[in-house]
């Protein structure tokens, strides 16, 4: 009998001093900052973790053979040990390929694809209190090779994209870093016949101002982010 493979994979950037949450050095000073990504790291490997067990749960329910994989997609190759720092169960660890933000992202699926992975569900690392019930939606959303969900960000880009088939338009001639990332890429799958599902917006954390909207989160949903409410506590 065939096993059904599913992989929820984030994308992230060694946890170096001076590389990460640049957007917050001149706020926090760069070895905060770093502190600060770990525990959004931590957080989003906790949340990860929750997902993997409802759904191996679920599929030990229903008897069937089902293969579920968190994967840490990382940059640069070279800086592995600098993630021993990130509170996580293990995972399987592929190093990001490309120069641009699309191309790694086409990368990933396609390294996945080519590994047996039927679904496929990316995110990034900078949204600590995404509610693991928007990952669930996202799988179940994966009806078939022409469907892709995303997930959208306030600021016009996205936290999430899943696919059953690799699709390289909905990577190509985006411009990445702006308010027009979600547009650009519900018109590529619209060119591609591509069904968008969309999932509830959700927020990154890049600046001063997002770190603050975050706090004021975190005061009112003390479950929410354990990592990073430590983070705040302590600082």
């Amino acid at each position: 009998m065939q096993i059904m493979k599913e992989a929820l994979v984030v994308m992230a950037k060694a946890p170096v001093e001076g590389t990460v949450k640049t957007r917050l050095i001149a706020a926090l000073g760069a070895e905060k900052a770093t502190e600060l990504y770990v525990a959004f790291l931590s957080d989003t490997f906790a949340m990860m973790e929750d997902v993997r067990d409802e759904l191996e749960a679920e599929a030990e329910e229903a008897d069937a053979d089902y293969t579920f994989s968190i994967v840490l997609n990382y940059t640069p190759e070279g800086e592995e040990e600098a993630f021993e720092r990130v509170e996580r169960e293990g995972s399987l660890m592929i190093p990001q390929r490309g120069d641009t933000l699309g191309e790694r992202i086409h990368h990933c699926f396609e390294d996945l694809f080519a590994a047996g992975y039927e679904s496929v569900v990316v995110i990034g690392a900078d949204s600590p209190t995404l509610p693991g019930e928007y990952l669930l939606d996202a799988f179940d959303a994966l009806e078939d090779d022409q469907t892709a969900v995303v997930g959208p960000t306030k600021d016009g880009g996205y936290y999430l994209i899943g696919l059953r088939r690799l699709h390289a338009q909905l990577f190509t001639d985006i411009p990445w870093s702006t308010d027009q990332v979600l547009a650009a890429t519900q018109q590529r799958a619209h060119e591609a016949g591509v069904k968008i599902v969309l999932l509830p917006e959700w927020h990154d954390v890049d600046t001063p101002e997002d770190l603050e909207q975050l706090r004021r989160e975190l005061e009112h949903d003390r479950n929410a982010a354990p990592f990073t409410r430590a983070f705040f506590k302590k600082n």
